[in-house]
């Protein structure tokens, strides 16, 4: 009777035993694909938890939105002539201008403010932002 007990208890062992290595390397597999994946994305703003867009990301959005509603298509907007503000909510008001070529062939220097509302997701993508106003001067 004895050596039944011992043989049972035995299989216990091996069951817990297995079950234990068996969720240790399912912990294993995970972490590694989280290692992987903060590896992938170390540069980029698009991690676990992206971080908030700068004002250079609200600029770019603006100026892609301006490009939509402006006829000449050379207009030239300055790399690092604006301004921009964040407001509460995510939005981000960018003030600058841009030079595009009349009709007559003229340029002309247009003053604009864009008010922009950040919606999450990648911040280098024109579908996660809402163009909530747009002044030019």
């Amino acid at each position: 009777m004895p050596q039944k007990d011992y043989l049972k208890e035995k299989q216990e062992k091996a069951k817990t035993t297995v079950t234990g290595i068996i969720v240790l390397l399912i912990f294993i597999i995970i972490f590694i694909g989280i290692i992987v994946r903060l590896a992938i994305r170390s540069g980029t703003n698009e991690g676990f938890f992206p971080l908030m867009p700068t004002g250079k990301d609200a600029y770019e959005i603006a100026k892609a939105y301006i490009q939509t509603t402006i006829k000449s298509a050379d207009a030239e907007f300055p790399d690092k002539d604006y301004e921009f503000t964040k407001n509460s909510d995510s939005v981000y008001t960018i003030t600058s201008h841009f030079e595009a070529r009349n009709i007559n062939g003229e340029v002309v220097k247009t003053e604009f403010t864009a008010t922009l509302k950040y919606n999450g997701g990648s911040s280098s993508d024109q579908h996660n932002w809402t163009l909530v106003k747009l002044e030019e001067h």
